[in-house]
């Protein structure tokens, strides 16, 4: 288990100096399900972007401080232990991301964020 984000099986699948793909899941344990919602759990928005941001610092040197959403989309809801693969580009501040279905057939987000540090 990953400390910070809370999730399972955190895979590398591809990376370079200013990208990277990796699987994940998160466990139905997970404190980004509590209250949302009981009786049928998903993945809150601000979690995805939590996840993004965190990644991002991890993998490709950004900051953790979320300054710009410039555009963001929510397909599909994320269900607990659903497999996911994140695939992450940065150019400069800004880091564009797809969370997806490993097979690629279902895309639950996508969007573009500006990071840094104070």
């Amino acid at each position: 288990m990953n400390g910070f984000l809370n999730l399972e099986k955190e895979k590398v699948i591809e990376k370079t100096d200013d990208s990277v793909s990796l699987e994940f899941s998160v466990p139905c344990s997970s404190y980004y399900f509590d209250g949302h919602f009981p009786a049928f759990p998903i993945l809150p928005a601000v979690a995805q972007m939590e996840i993004v941001v965190r990644f991002a610092s991890r993998y490709l040197g950004t900051g953790l401080v979320l300054f710009e959403i410039r555009r963001i989309k929510f397909s599909t809801l994320v269900l607990p232990e659903t497999a996911l693969l994140l695939k992450l580009s940065k150019k400069d501040t800004a880091v564009t991301f797809t969370i997806s279905s490993v097979d690629g057939k279902t895309t639950y987000s996508t969007g573009t964020v500006v990071t840094g540090n104070l």
